[in-house]
């Protein structure tokens, strides 16, 4: 099997790189060249060791769209539902990896913003593209299994989307990249690009959804490069249906004073694992990560954070909480890692779980590598099931189990959820856990 898989991935490379500039190609042979390198990640490698990955999930055949564009009305109603209750002012949608719709107001234009698909970007801003891409997640830096799925994304994203907003342009609204799937039995690979400039402002909302669907993979790689003094507000929401496994990375530079405001949130899927990293760089940058997650019957949610401090006198904090039902099952792990030179840092690291059921499981692996003398660091973890205390009182109350479990799961989930200033976000998400609860 092994020789046919090699077979499928290096025709897709062959049409890739005949698809784009020879430096984009160049770049990707050395990513490929990085791939069948690596072994694949097992549970003998302690960011997997709690998650057991089957390479037989990329031996699927490579998914191709149509190329046709559609009108907002013919976009599938669970997408433009999504569309119509979003915050975003902006937007691009795919389906099953082809971009069908964008949105992009004028004024947002005139003022020197982009959004667009890469494809595009290649073409029109190559120079922006050509100096970023590959800077946070590339073909370099990618060493050990845990890197594998990673290169096999810079070897062979096909779509995805780019994002730019020029210094000093601060933008209210939220742009939004809406990533859907009509089919299964196949895989696909995105990539997203965020740049932005020296003191610009801007929030990002990145969501992926699905019907149910049997046997399909995705892996998703985002970028994002903050300059001195940029300020960027990001969700990245996983809603596939049942049946899909998702492998997600994503990695922020932030340089001087640079702010991010991450929150991961996981949902759906069948199995599914978000890395999130922060780089911090420059003194004066901040990083907040939030994470919020909740596994039903069938699923596993696997989560692996890292805060990165290279520079002095920068911040990070990190949050996730989650819950796990029926026999679904959570894991969480993270690292802060402090170089020698990153003193004076401030980083926190904390994970909450919570069980509904006997069968649910959760593990939790907080951990810190601190090669600084001059800091402060502090991690935690707890994991437990639900109070039947308060279920018992609620039902005196006339509220049944389900009902109090809901309102249980979302009292949990609102210390995190309460750091979102997005309100129609927060509402999308807590519907979603809550009819989960409800089924």
């Amino acid at each position: 099997m092994q020789t046919v898989q090699t077979s499928i991935w290096q025709k897709e490379l062959e049409r890739l790189v005949q698809a784009g500039p020879d430096w984009l190609g160049r770049a990707r042979s050395r990513a490929f060249a990085t791939f069948e390198k690596l072994e694949w990640p097992t549970t003998k490698n302690e960011p997997w060791r709690y998650t057991r990955l089957d390479p037989a999930l990329f031996s699927l055949p490579f998914e191709s769209g149509t190329g046709e564009r559609l009108e907002f009305e013919e976009l599938p109603e669970q997408l433009r539902r999504r569309l119509e209750e979003s915050d975003a002012e902006a937007a691009l949608v795919f389906v099953d990896g082809e971009l069908v719709y964008s949105r992009l107001p004028g004024e947002l234009a005139e003022k020197g913003v982009v959004l667009c698909s890469l494809e595009e970007a290649l073409e029109r801003y190559g120079e922006h593209v050509e100096g970023a891409i590959y800077q946070a997640v590339g073909e370099s830096g990618l060493n050990g299994p845990e890197d594998k799925l990673a290169a096999l994304n810079s070897a062979l994203w096909s779509y995805g989307a780019f994002v730019y907003v020029p210094a000093g342009v601060e933008l209210a609204a939220p742009l939004g990249v809406f990533h859907y799937a009509s089919r299964g039995g196949v895989q696909s690979h995105s990539r997203t690009l965020i740049l932005l400039d020296d003191n610009a402002g801007a929030t990002f909302i990145e969501e992926y959804l699905s019907p149910e669907l049997p046997g399909r993979t995705q892996t998703a790689v985002s970028e994002i490069l903050l300059r001195p003094g940029a300020r960027l507000r990001h969700a990245g929401v996983q809603t596939w249906g049942a049946g899909v496994s998702h492998f997600h990375r994503q990695r922020a530079l932030l340089e001087r004073d640079a702010v991010l405001l991450d929150l991961a949130v996981n949902l759906g899927g069948t199995l599914a694992r978000t890395e999130v990293a922060s780089e911090l760089v420059g003194p004066g940058a901040d990083s907040e990560m939030l994470g919020v997650y909740f596994a039903g019957a069938g699923q596993h949610l696997d989560h692996y954070t890292t805060q990165h401090h290279t520079s002095a006198q920068a911040r990070s904090d990190v949050y996730y909480k989650g819950a796990a039902t029926a026999d679904g099952k959570v894991v969480y792990q993270g690292l802060i890692r402090l170089e020698p030179g990153a003193q004076k840092t401030d980083a926190y690291q904390t994970n909450r779980n919570l069980l509904l059921s006997r069968q649910a499981r959760a593990e939790s692996v907080p951990q810190l590598e601190i090669a600084a003398n001059d800091v402060r660091c502090s991690h935690g973890s707890s994991t437990a099931p639900v109070d039947e205390g308060q279920i018992f009182y609620m039902q005196t109350r006339g509220i049944s189990r389900s009902e109090a479990e809901q309102l249980l799961v979302a009292a949990f989930l609102e210390e995190v959820l309460g750091r979102v200033p997005l309100e129609k976000l927060r509402a999308h998400i807590g519907g979603i856990i809550n009819e989960r609860l409800a089924g």
